[in-house]
Formats: structure tokens, sequence, C-alpha cells
């Protein structure tokens, strides 16, 4: 029986890289890779908007939002790009917030690149769970534009918009800037460009812009986190929630799945063993130039166990049920949607099955 053909589109993190190579295959299928983006494009944005690919990367917090309105994929609990995002919040000196006091926070302003964007999610979930500050506490401004965003494409395809308490605005140039000039008291995620020596920065193809990016390398001392310690914080959730926040899941065309149901367990145990040779190996050989690399899987294992990136729903039913209420407490969506709703049926049998 001839392979199922699979457009693939998914970033080559080094999880990933043995199914992309295609050292490991899914059974039945042949995917077709098309790297992480589209042209200059988003690959999120072409999902949302376009449902380009048959299995690809996608946002988390816009998954959640799509899926209830009709949205043609199910997800895998493949879950990539974790990161402790709060932690990594950053500060204008002057803007009357304490370090180690993110309450401060209330009434600032706040730029992100994408409101709608899964760092997002955990970030505003996280600062009320844990400090009490509501998205509504804060100004919001968009690094992203009105259009070319998972905001903008949410609208676009399913009619979604910003929910109605939050103040959000549309930057019209580059945070950097806008900290230089004081417009931002603060900032989260990567879009941030600190630049070393006098020449700006071009932001990235998957910030979705293509604005170059003011020099802060004149003050060093201008812009710094709000935690001063971001793996403290970070260590401290994990221990207090056992959550590693992912922000982007599987997506899986369910057409294919209406159509051939076993694909989602073929992907799923092929992506399970692309994830155990890459941890094997880098156990193996540790990158040289990881000098103290013996010390730092010793002190990861002794948080995260081996596997930092647990896949399957019982490993991650705390994190997917905080992602969902913070998505409704948000009012990014109306209601958490039942897992039978959203993961192929295959998956859920598998699990019992485990």
């Amino acid at each position: 029986m001839a392979d199922l053909h699979l457009s693939f589109a998914i970033a080559p993190y080094d999880r990933v890289m043995p199914l992309i190579t295609g050292e490991v295959k899914p059974l039945g299928i042949t995917l077709d890779y098309w790297g992480a983006q589209s042209g200059q494009g988003n690959p999120f944005y072409d999902q949302i908007k376009f449902q380009r690919w048959d299995v690809s990367e996608m946002s988390m917090s816009s998954f959640l939002r799509m899926r209830p309105t009709g949205w043609g994929y199910r997800m895998l609990p493949v879950f990539h790009n974790r990161n402790f995002s709060w932690t990594n919040i950053r500060i204008r000196e002057g803007s009357g917030i304490r370090h180690g006091h993110p309450e401060d926070l209330k009434g600032k302003r706040i730029g992100i690149a994408d409101y709608q964007m899964s760092l997002g999610l955990w970030t505003r979930g996280i600062l009320q769970m844990e400090f009490g500050v509501k998205p509504e506490d804060m100004v919001w401004y968009q690094e992203r534009s009105e259009h070319f965003s998972h905001t903008g494409a949410s609208g676009s395809a399913a009619g979604l918009g910003v929910p109605k308490n939050v103040e959000l605005h549309y930057a019209t140039t580059d945070f950097n800037t806008m900290f230089l000039k004081g417009e931002l008291d603060a900032g989260t995620g990567l879009s941030m460009l600190i630049g070393r020596s006098g020449e700006g920065r071009q932001s990235s193809a998957l910030s979705g812009i293509g604005r170059v990016q003011a020099d802060l390398g004149a003050k060093p001392d201008l812009v710094s986190l709000l935690f001063p310690d971001p793996r403290q914080e970070a260590t401290r959730f994990f221990k207090k929630t056992g959550v590693y926040p992912p922000n982007h899941c599987t997506a899986v065309r369910e057409s294919i799945l209406d159509e051939h149901p076993w694909v989602a367990v073929s992907l799923m145990d092929a992506f399970e063993e692309a994830k155990r040779l890459s941890i094997e190996r880098l156990h193996q050989s540790l990158p040289t130039l990881m000098v103290f690399g013996q010390q730092y899987f010793k002190e990861l294992g002794e948080l995260f166990g081996r596997d930092p990136f647990p896949y399957g729903l019982k490993a991650n039913a705390k994190a997917f049920e905080f992602a969902q209420t913070f998505s409704l407490q948000q009012g990014l969506t109306e209601r958490k949607q039942p897992l039978e709703e959203i993961f192929p049926e295959e998956i859920l049998f598998r699990e019992e099955r485990a």
C-alpha cells in the first residue's frame, strides 16, 4: 500500500530533526517538509487563515481560539517551544516598576509581539494567578500589525477580535525606539533586540514584521529584567505546579483524520521516537561549547527528570488545563472544550491503553 503524503511545517527543533531528515518515519506516511515558514510569512498566520499544511506546529492559544469556530484541525499532544515567559519581562528604568515586584505592572504600558500568541496567554495567566495582576490592569501595545498577526488572521478567518475589556494599541514603531522615548514601561517576549554595535538589527521573519530595531547599546541600563533571577522564579513555579508551559502544539488536518484515523497514532509514535533518539544522543555526546554540560544535565535532571518535553495527554493534563483556564479568563475563548472535541479519537484511545 502506498504511503500517505502529508505536508509538514515545523521549526527544526532538536527533538524533531530525526523526523525532518527522514531518519524516523511515521508508519504509512511520508512527510513532505516545508520548513518553519512560507516565504517571508508567519506559519501560524498561514495556518489560521489559509489552512496551508496537513501537519504543523501551531500556537496553543490560537488553536484554542480557532477550534470552536469549526477550524479544520485536531491537536496532537506533542508540545513544542516551552518556556517560562513571564520571567523574561523587561522593564524600563524610570517606569516606576521595581525589580522583583510584578504587582507594579498595574497601570503600565506593556509591549507584546502579538496579543493572542501563547507567550502572551501564559504570561498574562501566570501574572494573574501568581501575583494578582489581570490583563485589563495594563495597557497593551502589539508589535505585529493589526492584520498580519495571529489576532488579525483569526479576525479574517472567524471574526474573532481582541477581548473587549482590554486596551490594546498597535505600535507604529519598534519597541526599542518606544523604550528610548519612554513610550513603553515593560515588554514581554523575545522581540526586543539589544544591539551590541551602533547599527540597528532587523526583527526575525517569525515575528511577522520587518522593522529595524533601534540600538539600545548606548543605554545598556535602560531596560532590565523584572525578575533579577529568572531561573529562580521559573524553578519556584515549576516546583509549585509541575508545569513547564508549552507555547506550541501540533495540528493535524481533520479531514485526513476522518478518512485515515490511524494517522494520529502513527504520527504520535514517530514524534516520540524522534525525541527519544535526540535525548539519547545528547546525553551520549554533549556539545563541546557546554563547558559545564555534565553539571547542567545533573541539575536539569533533578528538576525535570530525563525528559523536560513530555508528550501525551496525561503528562500534560495540568498544563493543558491551565492553558484552557487562562484562555477563558482572558476572554479569548467562551468555554473549555472537552478533550474529545480537540484531540483525535485514536489518541484518546491510545492514552487509555497506556
